[in-house]
C-alpha cells in the first residue's frame, strides 16, 4: 500500500504516461498514418493502379467520387449546368437519377477535390479515401476519448481501437461504409461545446455531422438519433447548459445541417416514387446480423479468421475482437462498482435488508438465463431430476425487466446507483452500444438461425421511421457498435492505468492488440469474382499505364453519343464499363448500382435472346438511341462472341475500330 502522501493513481499515470510531442494530435495522426498504410500492405506499393480488395463495389465507388468530384469542380469554375445533371448519371441510360441508386458519396468527392483535379485518376482519388478512414476515425476517437478521460496515450489505443476494429475488414470494399470517421468527430465537437460554451465547437459538430449524413446513407439514418441522444445526455447532464442561448443556437445548428442534408435527400424520394421500392423485409432480414455473427470473425483476420467461425454469412463477420470487449467490459465494471460504493452508506429497513440480495440475485440468474437463450437457442437443464426449460427469449426479457423492476424498488441503494450511473459517459455509450447490437439483428432475433423473437425492434422502425425500408443491411450498425466499444474500450483503459503498477506496459499491450485483432494484411488487390457465363476481365486496370485503348477512342466521338458494351449484365463487365466511363464520359447503357431499373432489366433480357430475336434486340437498341456498341470479345466463351458480331454486322453497323480483343463499332440509325 502507498504511503498516505504519495502519489495517488492520476498522478502515477501521469507520471508513467507522460504528455509528450508524440501523444498530440499531429502524432497521434502519423501513428494512424503508418498504421493504415500497415493494414492495407501492399497497396502503397500500387498506389494509382490498384484497388484494394476487389474490383467490384470499389470500382463504383471509384466512379461515383470521379462523377461527383467532376460535377463540384465544374460547379465552383462556374458551369451551373453541373447541378442539374448531377442526379442524372450517365449509367444506365436513359433511366433518370441514376446516381441515387447508390451512395453519392459527396462528402468524400469533397475531401478529394484538389486530387482529383490535379489528376482525373479515379484509383488514386480511392485509395486516397480509402486510406484516410483509416487515419481519420483513428484521430476522431482519439480527441473524444481525450477529451473524456484527459489522457492522450490511453487516447490513441482507443483511436486504434476504432481504426482496426475487425468489423472494417468485411467492409473493405464498401467506402461509404469505412467513412465512420465524422461520428466520434460530432460526438468530440459536440461535448466541447457544452464544455465551453463557444459557438465555434457547436459548428464543428453540425459541420462533422453534415459530412457523415453525405458520406454514408445508412449513417444519415442510424447516427442522426444517436448524436441527438448524446445531445439530449449532455442537456442533462449539464444543467447551466439549459439556456434559451443554447437552446436557440442548437435549433440553428440543426437546421444549418437539414438544409445542408436535404438536398442529397429528396433525389432519394424522387426515384423511390418512379421505381425502387422498399426493399422486402425478407431481404432485409437475409443481411441482418445472427447473435452468433457476433462471435464469427471474417476469414482473412489474422487471429480470430480461422478461429471465430461459428455462423458465416452476408454481412455476419461481427466478431469485435476480445481485447475491446475486456476493457468496455473493465469501463462499465467499474461504474457499476463506483456507483454502488457510493449508494452503501444508504440506511435500510429491515424488510429492504432482507429482499434486497434475493432481488439482485434474480436480476443475476434471469439474465444469465436471457444470456443463455440469446446464445444457445434455448435452455434445458436437470435438476435432483426436474427438468427446467427456458426457450422463449420474449418470456425471459419480461421477467428480466420485472426482477429489475423488484431490485430497484426494494433497494435505495439500487435506485441510488442507478441515478449514479445514469449520468457517466461509460453509461451513456454502453446503452448506445446495446440498442445498436439488438437493431444490427434486424426485423427478428436469431440465433445460428434459428428463430428466437419473431418481431424485433428494428422492424417497428421498418415500419414507422420514413427511409428505413429502403436500407438493406441492418447489420451495418456494427460499425456503431465498434464506434460504442472503442470509446468504452478507452475509459476501461484509463480506470486500469489508475489502478496498476506499469500502466505504460497495459497501454502497450493493449495497443498491439488492436492493431494484431485488426489485421487482415496482406490486402488483395484488383481481385475479380467470375460471375455469370462470361470470362473473367483483365485484372490490369491501366495496361501500359494508360486505359484501354477503346476507351480513348470513345472520348474522341461526339459528346451526344451514346454508348452500349457488350456483354450486358455480367456484374464484373457491366462494373468495369461504369469504371472506365470516367475516361470518356460517354451515356451508357450498362450499369451497375446498388439497385437496377426496370429498363436495364429489359436491356439484359432482349441482349439475351438476340440470336433467336435478333429484330427485338436491335429495335430496342434503336430506341434507346443507341450510336456505338463496344464488343469485348475476350468476354465470350465457346465462340460466342462471333454470333454477337455477325449480330451487328448484319443489322447494318460499321466496324470502326480494333483494339486488341476489343471492337467498337457505329450503329447507323
Amino acid at each position: 500500500m502507498r504511503a498516505p502522501d504519495g502519489p495517488g493513481p492520476d498522478e502515477r499515470v501521469a507520471a508513467s504516461l507522460g504528455t509528450r510531442r508524440w501523444s498530440g494530435p499531429a502524432g497521434a495522426a502519423a501513428i494512424y498514418t503508418v498504421t493504415a498504410l500497415l493494414l492495407t500492405w501492399p497497396l502503397a506499393t500500387a498506389f494509382t493502379s490498384a484497388i484494394p480488395w476487389d474490383l467490384g463495389d470499389p470500382l463504383l465507388n471509384s466512379w461515383i467520387i470521379a462523377w461527383s468530384a467532376d460535377h463540384v469542380s465544374r460547379l465552383l469554375s462556374g458551369d451551373v449546368s453541373a447541378l442539374t445533371d448531377f442526379w442524372h448519371a450517365n449509367i444506365f441510360h436513359p433511366a433518370p437519377y441514376a446516381l441515387a441508386y447508390s451512395e453519392h458519396l459527396v462528402a468524400q468527392a469533397v475531401q478529394v477535390l484538389p486530387v482529383w483535379v490535379a489528376t482525373e485518376n479515379p484509383v488514386l482519388c480511392y485509395n486516397l479515401l480509402f486510406l484516410s478512414t483509416f487515419v481519420l476515425s483513428g484521430l476522431g476517437m482519439y480527441l473524444l476519448v481525450r477529451d473524456l478521460t484527459g489522457d492522450a496515450r490511453v487516447a490513441i489505443v482507443a483511436g486504434l481501437f476504432y481504426a482496426c476494429a475487425p468489423y472494417r475488414i468485411g467492409q473493405y470494399s464498401h467506402l461509404q461504409v469505412l467513412s465512420s470517421q465524422w461520428m466520434p468527430l460530432a460526438l468530440f465537437a459536440a461535448r466541447r461545446y457544452f464544455t465551453t460554451r463557444r459557438a465555434r465547437w457547436l459548428v464543428g459538430a453540425a459541420a462533422a455531422l453534415a459530412a457523415q449524413n453525405l458520406s454514408c446513407g445508412y449513417f444519415l439514418v442510424f447516427f442522426v438519433p444517436v448524436f441527438a441522444a448524446f445531445v439530449a445526455f449532455q442537456l442533462a447532464t449539464n444543467p447551466t447548459a439549459r439556456t434559451l442561448r443554447v437552446y436557440g443556437q442548437l435549433a440553428l445548428a440543426a437546421a444549418g445541417v437539414a438544409a445542408v442534408t436535404w438536398p442529397f435527400v429528396s433525389p432519394y424520394l424522387a426515384l423511390r416514387a418512379l421505381e425502387f421500392p422498399a426493399r422486402p423485409l425478407a431481404e432485409v432480414q437475409s443481411f441482418s446480423a445472427d447473435v452468433w455473427s457476433y462471435a464469427t470473425a471474417h476469414p482473412a483476420q489474422w487471429i480470430w479468421g480461422t478461429v471465430m467461425r461459428a455462423y458465416p454469412r452476408a454481412e455476419g463477420d461481427l466478431f469485435p475482437g476480445i481485447a475491446v470487449v475486456l476493457l468496455a467490459a473493465a469501463a462499465l465494471g467499474g461504474v457499476a462498482r463506483a456507483s454502488w460504493r457510493g449508494a452503501h452508506h444508504l440506511t435500510m429497513r429491515s424488510w429492504q435488508r432482507r429482499l434486497e440480495p434475493v432481488a439482485f440475485v434474480l436480476v443475476i440468474v434471469v439474465a444469465a438465463v436471457v444470456l443463455a437463450i440469446l446464445f444457445t437457442g434455448g435452455l434445458s437443464v436437470r435438476v435432483f431430476d426436474i427438468r427446467l426449460r427456458a426457450t422463449s427469449l420474449e418470456t425471459a426479457l419480461v421477467r428480466l425487466a420485472v426482477a429489475l423492476v423488484l431490485l430497484v424498488a426494494v433497494s435505495p441503494r439500487a435506485r441510488t446507483a442507478v441515478r449514479s450511473a445514469l449520468v457517466t459517459d461509460a453509461v451513456w455509450f454502453g446503452l448506445v452500444l446495446a440498442v445498436a447490437v439488438v437493431l444490427s439483428l434486424g426485423p427478428s432475433v436469431r440465433t445460428g438461425g434459428r428463430m428466437l423473437l419473431e418481431t424485433a425492434p428494428y422492424a417497428w422502425l421498418y415500419d414507422a421511421v420514413p427511409g428505413v425500408d429502403g436500407l438493406r443491411v441492418p447489420a451495418r450498425f456494427g460499425m456503431l457498435v465498434a464506434l460504442c466499444l472503442s470509446a468504452l474500450a478507452g475509459l476501461g483503459l484509463h480506470q486500469l492505468a489508475r489502478h496498476v503498477q506499469y500502466p505504460r506496459t497495459l497501454v502497450a499491450c493493449a495497443a498491439l492488440l488492436a492493431l494484431v485483432e485488426g489485421a487482415a494484411s496482406p490486402v488483395p488487390l484488383n481481385a475479380w469474382e467470375r460471375s455469370g457465363d462470361y470470362a473473367v476481365p483483365s485484372a490490369d486496370l491501366y495496361p501500359g499505364g494508360r486505359v484501354p485503348a477503346v476507351y480513348t477512342a470513345v472520348a474522341a466521338l461526339p459528346a451526344d453519343a451514346i454508348v452500349a458494351e457488350l456483354p450486358v449484365g455480367s456484374t464484373d463487365w457491366d462494373v468495369r464499363a461504369v469504371f472506365y466511363s470516367t475516361a470518356h464520359k460517354r451515356r451508357l447503357l450498362n450499369g451497375y448500382s446498388g439497385g437496377f431499373p426496370q429498363r436495364y432489366m429489359a436491356l439484359v433480357a432482349v441482349l439475351a435472346r438476340l440470336d433467336t430475336q435478333p429484330d427485338a434486340a436491335r429495335a430496342y437498341l434503336a430506341r434507346a438511341g443507341v450510336t456505338h456498341v463496344i464488343v469485348h470479345r475476350a468476354a465470350y466463351l465457346n465462340g460466342a462472341d462471333g454470333t454477337v458480331v455477325q449480330w451487328l454486322l448484319e443489322g447494318g453497323a460499321t466496324r470502326t475500330g480494333v483494339f486488341g480483343t476489343d471492337e467498337l463499332y457505329a450503329v447507323h440509325r
